[in-house]
């Protein structure tokens, strides 16, 4: 039986820079304030229709992908730290004057400006991790960071509540704050991590993650498994938007009234799970390889959501919201790992700007599928199609690791 310190100990001996990531993200995600209230505050505040709101959050989105593909680039090209304090800086400043305006419009503008600039520094921490770190400590640093997400979004949407309520100029400034407050502690502690001249000469040409000329494209092209990588993605976060969409429908379905506070224990039982039991599962799992911890994961994605078909009490629900969050937490700590791992040394920044949206277009698509699959059968039957969809993804993944450690075995005899 382990002892607490051992399941820390992937944790220990990182570089500093890496802690100090971690904590400026659980300062930036506690403080993103004005992003989960911005349909609530233009319907409520404004009296705007909901449909006019919903189009204005499309194009919100959007700005911040165009953002991020943007400021990919420009982090390969000018310098991880001198984008994040640009274009995060110039994130804040447009949010905080935002809270001394009363015109909607103005108010909108500024919101979606921030978004824009907030997407041209999005990829940098998983850059700069990338850059930090390599084997073992890789899955530690990226599991940092998941951590540090679901830890600041646990606690900022409790503080933006309370400050949409009574205080909401601090709504923005809040948010402003602690963006200010990251960026310091970067530009304080973090040096500069995009590679030397010497280091882009000095890779190997036989690796995966060797210096590469021309475009994102070409690179991605030259790397076949990581093509595979991405559209088997696809699939998971398609399997996982149903934690909010398909999940919430059937929780409604059974519980009625009280679906609700249901829901919501669901939501917390996942957070809660998420900060504290990621550093167990990555202690656990150090030894295993990225893509065979994903593929795991879709079992546990296949368990958890499948299940939900044959119950109807809380506590089972309860029970499978803790077998799909294991699943989530399996996922998205080796997700990164994976794609760091297979990324040419000098598109790093673009790789990181491209797989956020991959993930969204799942999220975008499997609800839409979703929807239609539920009109045409039922929403019961939705769990039986997850379930197989979460087992295709994991069977394809295995079939993603056996393809790499294959090439791992010639590499080495050769």
């Amino acid at each position: 039986m382990k002892n607490m310190r051992e399941y820390f100990k992937p944790y220990k001996g990182l570089p500093i820079s890496i802690y100090v990531i971690f904590f400026a993200s659980i300062v930036n995600n506690m403080g993103n304030f004005v992003a989960p209230f911005l349909t609530m505050f233009l319907t409520r505040k404004f009296g705007i229709s909901a449909e006019i709101v919903g189009i204005v959050v499309a194009i919100n989105s959007a700005l911040g992908m165009i953002g991020a593909m943007i400021g990919g680039k420009l982090i390969d090209q000018v310098g991880r730290k001198k984008v994040l304090i640009i274009f995060r800086t110039l994130s804040g400043i447009a949010i905080a004057a935002a809270a001394f305006l009363n015109d909607p419009i103005s108010i909108t503008s500024l919101i979606m400006l921030s978004t824009l600039f907030g997407g041209f520094s999005q990829p940098v921490y998983s850059t700069m991790i990338t850059d930090l770190t390599e084997g073992e400590q890789r899955k530690a640093g990226f599991s940092l960071e998941y951590m540090a997400i679901n830890i600041g979004f646990s606690v900022g949407p409790l503080l933006a509540g309370f400050l949409f309520e009574n205080y909401l100029t601090w709504l923005f400034l809040g948010d402003a704050i602690t963006t200010f407050t990251s960026i310091a502690l970067v530009a304080a502690f973090v040096p500069e991590t995009i590679p030397s001249r010497e280091k882009l000469m000095g890779s190997k040409p036989e690796k995966l993650e060797s210096a590469e000329e021309g475009s994102l494209l070409s690179a991605m092209l030259k790397r076949p498994t990581l093509v595979i990588f991405s559209l088997i993605m696809v699939i998971y976060f398609i399997v996982f938007s149903q934690f909010n969409f398909g999940l919430s429908i059937q929780v409604s379905d059974i519980f009625k009234n009280n679906s609700s506070a249901i829901f919501g224990t669901l939501m917390t039982v996942n957070a809660l799970m998420c900060s504290i039991l990621t550093v167990f599962i990555t202690s656990t799992t150090k030894n295993i390889g990225a893509s065979l911890s994903i593929s795991i994961g879709g079992v546990l994605y296949a368990i958890g959501f499948g299940m939900i078909f044959f119950i109807n009490s809380h506590i089972m629900f309860i029970i499978s919201t803790i077998i799909w969050t294991l699943g989530e937490i399996m996922v998205s700590t080796n997700t990164s790992v994976y794609i760091a791992d297979h990324t040419p040394i000098t598109h790093r920044g673009r790789f990181n700007s491209v797989f956020p949206i991959i993930r969204k277009l799942g999220f975008i698509v499997g609800p839409l599928l979703a929807g239609i699959f539920v009109k045409l059968t039922n929403i019961k039957s939705l769990w039986i199609l997850v379930g197989v969809l979460s087992i295709i993804a994991g069977a394809m993944m295995y079939r993603l690791y056996s393809m790499d450690r294959l090439k791992e075995t010639v590499g080495n005899l050769e």
